[in-house]
């Protein structure tokens, strides 16, 4: 494709993209993820529990793959979720509308086009010039791998939220209602009926299906740019109910530990910080269990060596993490090589949790994790560290 030949140019051109000290700079290597809550219809206050959801901020370790509904409601018993969200996703054909937003189609003409792959692509490209000079190998069949690599870590996240506390389910909400609707004495009076509260969430992981056989028959059957001239491409696609689907990876639960309101003017924050925390929880539970959905982070530094991971990643003391090099044989193919281990440094884990920063902690100044050698070595800054058992 034209501009995968442009790009490859452009980077042959242009020079290795400095590292500069922001989170924002770090955007490549990332997978993509939609994320759902599944509403429950027989809950009092539910439409508290929605707003809550809503209000909490996107996991910013992954590119944003919403699809716009974030809600879900199921008339089915809740004794099975899992069966409840697989006929979800098979109902709404919820793997094609992956792969459109992927492709940016137009629903009023059919038309895709490739912006989408392009911009997300590109970060892992310019991550790989190191290597692309020194083995004097155009960037085209690197990128095109990118592509694909991108689009096959998509993954879906469903959770299912509930909140207990001692006094109740209903005496909690209420409190929360009360600060929708202005009234701060009815919000002091329910918080001291609640005493002490809890969320759970259990998470569930889906992943999009995505190979080259099925890029090859997307790209052959489907893929236009004038939905106005190959209409016969765009009502085949409208058509395909079996091509696109979304694969059950597992599921994992987090309760979040007692927290009580003891001060608290603003029930509402107090919550969203706690849903957060108990959401940022799974994904690192689920990072731990499943292999491939584990995140990569960029190295930062090398002397000291750092990364912009910590607390909400679950590190500790026990964790280790391999360093990667991007690797890019003759015919252009990248893949990674573990080139060295390293792990945390005493006192040095970072606490990045959702308003660590607000608690004042020590560790939540820091910033980044610094790291300690285990092995290895010649690391330097944007080599990806990942996570390993």
């Amino acid at each position: 494709m034209g501009f995968l030949r442009m790009i490859s140019t452009l980077l042959l051109i242009y020079p290795i993209l400095a590292y500069a000290q922001d989170d924002k700079e770090y955007e490549y290597e990332r997978s993509s993820l939609h994320t759902m809550m599944i509403k429950h219809l027989n809950q009092k206050f539910e439409d508290v529990i929605e707003n809550i959801y809503l209000k909490t901020p996107f996991p910013e370790r992954f590119n944003e793959h919403n699809l716009g509904v974030r809600i879900v409601a199921f008339a089915e018993s809740a004794d099975n979720q899992q069966k409840n969200i697989e006929s979800f996703i098979t109902q709404v054909n919820l793997g094609q509308k992956m792969v459109s937003k992927w492709f940016n189609r137009d629903k009023t003409t059919g038309s895709f086009n490739m912006e989408l792959v392009k911009e997300r692509g590109y970060y892992n490209a310019s991550q790989a010039q190191q290597n692309i000079a020194r083995n004097q190998i155009r960037g085209r069949a690197m990128l095109e791998d990118a592509g694909e690599e991108l689009i096959k870590n998509t993954y879906l996240i469903i959770n299912d939220i509930s909140y207990t506390s001692k006094a109740g389910t209903t005496s909690l909400l209420k409190s929360f209602a009360s600060v929708y609707t202005g009234n701060v004495k009815g919000i002091q009076r329910h918080l001291n009926e609640i005493g002490g509260f809890r969320v759970e969430v259990t998470s569930y992981l889906f992943r999009l299906k995505w190979n080259s056989e099925i890029a090859d028959h997307f790209y052959m059957k489907y893929y236009t740019e004038n939905g106005v001239t190959e209409q016969d491409k765009v009502r085949a696609f409208k058509d395909e109910k079996d091509l696109f689907q979304m694969e059950f990876v597992g599921k994992t639960n987090c309760k979040s530990s007692e927290t009580k309101f003891s001060g608290v003017n603003d029930p509402d924050k107090l919550l969203i910080k706690v849903c957060t925390r108990a959401l940022d929880q799974n994904i690192a539970q689920l990072q731990h269990s499943f292999a491939e959905f584990r995140i990569k982070a960029p190295l930062i530094s090398t002397e000291p060596l750092k990364a912009y991971v910590g607390m909400k990643e679950d590190i500790n003391m026990d964790s280790r993490f391999e360093v990667l090099e991007r690797i890019i044989d003759q015919e252009g193919k990248l893949s990674y090589q573990r080139i060295g281990i390293i792990k945390p440094k005493q006192g040095q884990i970072w606490d990045n949790r959702f308003m660590a920063s607000e608690e004042g902690t020590e560790s939540a100044n820091l910033k980044a994790t610094e790291f300690t050698l285990v092995s290895g070595e010649n690391f330097y800054p944007g080599m990806l560290i990942r996570e390993i058992k």
